[in-house]
């Protein structure tokens, strides 16, 4: 009877096992199942992408366009030093600048409307400015005391300080200010963006790197006996999951590029300046 006892139990702890060995079983078919259904639906995201590129290249869409396996190079840091003017370009700076010029109905103060002097220094998001100015010394009313004065940008503080004569000029000047300050606004998001885009890229290279270093030696523990599959497969997908992030901060340092490009209105050059004419002697009589 001791014999038969010891028989049966040692019958149902082997049922035991082969019940936790199908758990494990059906845990990872399970697993499997939910990264076949995450997989599924990257790959219908990056059609329906490739499909929305080849509508804006005027193609049919297919998603039959030829993807290259890697992001294209980094352009290179934002170049120290760069004029407020090149936010002048921006249309609806143009457009806020033409409100100002037909509210004064004069060329010449509308022209002296100029956004703060920007710096912005390589790797450091940095813009200083003291004051919006629009003014003409050129002007001789100005001298007899008709000073104009535009909205005053001091430490984040917007001012208006402005001896105007009509509620439209008043108007024009303070949507050029509103105007002026999102453009810069726009400018400072982009660069803070793209900077610590850079610094999480650096910061997951690094865990990258380590998590590539875990996963060897987690296999070298299973080859060994002394570790379970599961773990090494979990750290293959910690492996993939720090590649996937790094690899969205890195495109996401190229969409801020692009954003720093369209809030500039263009790239980090001024346009080249028109040759002025020199007035002819019968339009200086006119003067």
């Amino acid at each position: 009877m001791a014999v038969r006892g010891a028989i049966d139990r040692k019958v149902m702890q082997d049922d035991r096992r082969s019940v936790g060995g199908q758990e494990d079983v059906f845990v990872a078919r399970a697993a499997v199942g939910t990264y076949r259904d995450a997989l599924r639906q990257l790959e219908l995201a990056r059609e329906q992408a490739i499909r929305a590129l080849e509508l804006l290249l005027g193609r049919y869409p297919s998603a039959a366009a030829a993807i290259a396996a890697q992001l294209p190079g980094f352009p290179g840091e934002v170049p120290s030093g760069l004029p407020s003017q090149l936010l002048e370009r921006r249309p609806d700076v143009v457009a806020a600048e033409r409100r100002v010029a037909a509210a004064f109905n004069r060329i010449g103060e509308a022209k002296a409307a100029r956004l703060p002097a920007i710096a912005i220094t390589a790797g450091v998001s940095s813009i200083s400015s003291d004051l919006f100015v629009l003014e003409d010394h050129s002007n001789p009313v100005w001298s007899l005391g008709g000073n104009l004065l535009a909205p005053l940008y001091r430490g984040g503080e917007l001012k208006t300080q402005v001896e105007i004569r009509t509620a439209e000029q008043k108007q024009a000047i303070a949507e050029y200010a509103v105007v002026g300050l999102r453009a810069f606004g726009e400018v400072e998001g982009a660069l803070s963006a793209e900077i610590a885009a850079r610094e999480r890229e650096q910061i997951l290279t690094q865990t990258l790197a380590d998590s590539q270093q875990a996963l060897t030696v987690v296999q070298t523990q299973f080859k060994v006996g002394s570790t379970d599959l599961r773990f090494v497969e979990q750290r293959q997908l910690a492996l993939v999951a720090t590649r996937s992030a790094l690899i969205r901060v890195q495109a996401e340092q190229r969409v801020q590029r692009v954003n720093l490009h369209l809030a500039l209105g263009g790239n980090f050059e001024l346009p080249p300046t028109p040759p002025t004419t020199a007035p002819t002697g019968s339009q200086q009589k006119d003067h």
